[in-house]
């Protein structure tokens, strides 16, 4: 109930940073890999190349800085009984380990937030709220997952932006008491040049270089230098095989499990899994779409009990399972649909009212 009452409060008065997505009604992952993609393919279209930092801060949660938090609040406007009870709500917690019979004493939690409180995620967003507003060139956050980029011809130009990014954000972790994963805070260049992939270029936090990452990986999204998204859906086809033998060794004739049973095991353990982020598949090419198709067609295959000769579309109606082409088409227009019904302050809802498609 706590939660609702703040929740509703800081969206009623625009209080989160619009940039923010997690822990958001209506907000989703799409919502940040939707931006930076196509950010990065406008690049492309503009022959420009797009250098990205995925910064990563070691313990988010557990490093909340429980004065820095109340101060926050108080910024933000949070005061009255509201602000009291979240105050003793934080204070004085205390923590114990069990380990078989043997039980620590119990130590007092001087940082950190409740593990397993829903209200936690509304005091972390509150704590981190203007962690995107440090950063000059263009970002994404879901959580505490940031990612920031720049576009230009240069990656050199980037680099320079970018760093001083980089010098803001570490200043700004140093007086919240955050501590910066620089082992897992990489950078990646997009760009459709091999001359400028093989390059490396400078980018440091306080003197140490940070690595380059050929295939990131944000969100759970494996992101290619072309976006071509190539190694993410092979994986989801690896992934998305493994649990359709598990459905399969069900389909027995004579024991196993029947078509309806078969069918939602598939919609909701192997179809699932291939619809992560499906809007961002669009962008794919048509063989690597493909990849997933045919996933779709060895299922629709076994649940109907057809032949290998039965087209997959007749397979697909007997079962009453949507083409996954369709599915993704629908997702893309759901989603354009949604930012067109978001406030105008939303980065994606401006990115889709700018849009203009490159004629050929």
């Amino acid at each position: 109930m706590i939660n609702n009452r703040l929740y509703w409060w800081l969206e009623s008065n625009k209080i989160l940073n619009p940039n923010q997505a997690g822990f958001r009604t209506g907000q989703q992952t799409e919502d940040q890999l939707f931006r930076l993609s196509q950010k990065v393919i406008d690049g492309f279209q503009k022959k420009k190349n797009t250098t990205a930092v995925f910064f990563d801060l070691q313990q988010a949660y557990d490093r909340v800085w429980r004065k820095g938090l109340l101060w926050k609040m108080r910024e933000v406007g949070t005061h009255g009984r509201l602000y009291q009870w979240v105050k003793y709500f934080l204070v004085n917690r205390m923590i114990q380990t069990k380990i078989n019979n043997g039980i620590s004493s119990k130590l007092i939690q001087e940082e950190g937030l409740p593990q397993g409180s829903s209200l936690s995620c509304s005091l972390f967003l509150i704590f981190i709220n203007d962690f995107p507003d440090v950063v000059q060139t263009e970002k994404a956050l879901y959580a505490d997952d940031l990612v920031m980029w720049h576009t230009n011809k240069h990656p050199g130009i980037s680099a320079r932006l970018l760093n001083e990014d980089l010098d803001r954000l570490k200043n700004y972790c140093d007086k919240r008491k955050l501590k910066i994963n620089r082992s897992k805070t990489v950078y990646s260049v997009f760009t459709k040049s091999h001359i400028v992939a093989k390059k490396n270029i400078r980018l440091s936090l306080r003197g140490t270089n940070l690595k380059k990452e050929e295939i990131p990986i944000y969100l759970g999204v494996k992101l290619d230098r072309q976006l071509a998204l190539k190694e993410h859906i092979q994986d989801l086809r690896g992934r998305a095989n493994k649990r359709l033998q598990l459905v399969k060794h069900l389909a027995s004739i004579s024991l196993g499990a029947d078509k309806n049973t078969l069918r939602q095991l598939y919609i909701g353990y192997v179809r699932s899994l291939m619809e992560y982020n499906l809007t961002l598949q669009s962008i794919s090419s048509k063989k690597n779409k493909n990849l997933l198709d045919r996933v779709q067609s060895q299922a629709v295959h076994f649940i109907s009990r057809g032949m290998r000769s039965t087209p997959t579309a007749a397979c697909e109606i007997h079962t009453n399972i949507e083409p996954l082409g369709l599915r993704r088409d629908a997702a893309v227009m759901d989603m354009v649909e949604r930012y067109k019904r978001s406030d105008k302050s939303h980065p994606n809802r401006q990115l889709i009212d700018t849009w203009k498609p490159t004629g050929r």
